[in-house]
């Protein structure tokens, strides 16, 4: 079951590289019905519009590439995601959401950028941040091989495959971020871009495209956090795949600290 709630509060940023990723002011507050759970929808697909459909009902129309529809609220348990462009179904895919639970699903090219699109459901874990940090959490789902996510001109983590994502916990600031081949700094599949973090908030960024075909951008999604007492994290993520680069250690509880 399905109920439609779209909110005036939730936006997107379609970002070019040599763009200024900014994130403040693009914040989501999810609240939930009880037993419901919330979907967004983050079009990952370069060059396409397309319709979106939940358990055969339409929920969005004319969704262009990087942009975010939602919050859908939905029934908990696995729910029908349908992605149709030009009348045809490109992609169909059940995904499972929680109760009480806020999640992005992605619809973008799989890994090598043939065959049919794909759809990453990820689940927005919006656990307490205090108001100087920033969770960021960076999620590959681009037409590249596993790949290095490059911060302030350090790879951070490497092997981050098509579909998997890392997070971690930052302080408010601007950080120069990039994607590049795995055990390398260089050459860009994308970026660099300044990226600056909300504080308080779940900051979700989104590598889509294909770097062969010139089409890679990002997508943006920002939604508040529980608010938190000590200027201290509680926690500290990695994420669904990938691993640390040999420096990591130390320039993380930098980064943390």
């Amino acid at each position: 079951m399905i109920s439609v709630r779209t909110s005036a509060r939730w936006s997107s940023l379609a970002l070019l590289a040599a763009a200024t990723l900014a994130l403040a002011g693009t914040t989501v507050t999810p609240s939930f019905a009880a037993d419901d759970g919330q979907v967004f929808v983050v079009q990952g697909l370069p060059g396409k519009t397309v319709d979106v459909s939940i358990d055969g009902k339409s929920v969005a129309k004319g969704v262009k590439t990087a942009a975010l529809v939602g919050p859908f609220d939905v029934t908990g348990g696995k729910r029908t995601v349908t992605i149709r462009s030009e009348g045809k179904v490109l992609v169909e895919r059940k995904v499972n959401v929680k109760a009480n639970s806020s999640s992005d699903v992605v619809v973008h090219l799989p890994a090598e950028g043939t065959g049919s699109a794909t759809i990453t459901a990820y689940r927005n874990d919006l656990w307490a941040v205090p108001k100087d940090k920033a969770a960021l959490t960076v999620s590959h789902t681009a037409a590249v091989p596993a790949a290095g996510i490059r911060v302030n001109g350090t790879v951070l983590f490497q092997d981050i495959s098509n579909g998997e994502s890392l997070s971690l916990v930052v302080p408010v600031a601007t950080y120069e971020v990039g994607i590049v081949p795995t055990g390398k700094d260089k050459p860009f599949y994308f970026g660099p871009v300044d990226l600056t973090v909300k504080g308080g908030a779940l900051n979700r960024v989104y590598a889509i495209g294909d770097p062969s075909k010139k089409t890679m951008n990002v997508a943006v999604h920002v939604l508040s956090a529980a608010s938190m007492g000590s200027d201290k994290p509680d926690k500290v993520n990695t994420g669904t795949g990938g691993q640390a680069a040999g420096v990591q250690t130390t320039y993380v509880y930098d980064l943390v600290r």
